[in-house]
């Protein structure tokens, strides 16, 4: 499945995906998680070679920046350990940062190793 494909899927919520499982299940899914930040990287990292960004690439980026902090910081939502947390935070904030300027808030591979792992 091309990458685009994969997360425009992510950013719709279909089931299994990280936005589905937090909003539904109010699991926060490592795995799903990494789907969804390597699906960003890479989409991110061919924004960089265009001219200009899809509306529904910005607009889903920007909802995980905002959206992923606010409903996950809720008291009663099942976070993993803080340290954890807010590097995850960190990392999705940085892949905006990244689409919407084309650099890496890093001066080394740093993102991209953060986000795949």
């Amino acid at each position: 499945m091309p990458v685009t494909e994969l997360l425009r899927r992510q950013f719709a919520a279909e089931e299994g995906s990280f936005l589905q499982l937090a909003r539904c299940e109010l699991t926060w899914d490592w795995n799903a998680f990494r789907i969804l930040t390597t699906a960003m990287y890479d989409v991110a990292e061919d924004a960089r070679r265009r001219d200009t960004i899809e509306t529904w690439i910005a607009h889903g980026f920007w909802f995980c920046d905002t959206w992923i902090r606010d409903w996950t910081s809720h008291s009663d939502f099942p976070r993993p350990d803080k340290e954890a947390y807010d590097d995850a935070i960190e990392l999705i904030h940085n892949l905006s940062y990244f689409l919407f300027t084309g650099e890496s808030p890093y001066q080394d591979r740093t993102l991209e190793i953060k986000t795949k792992g």
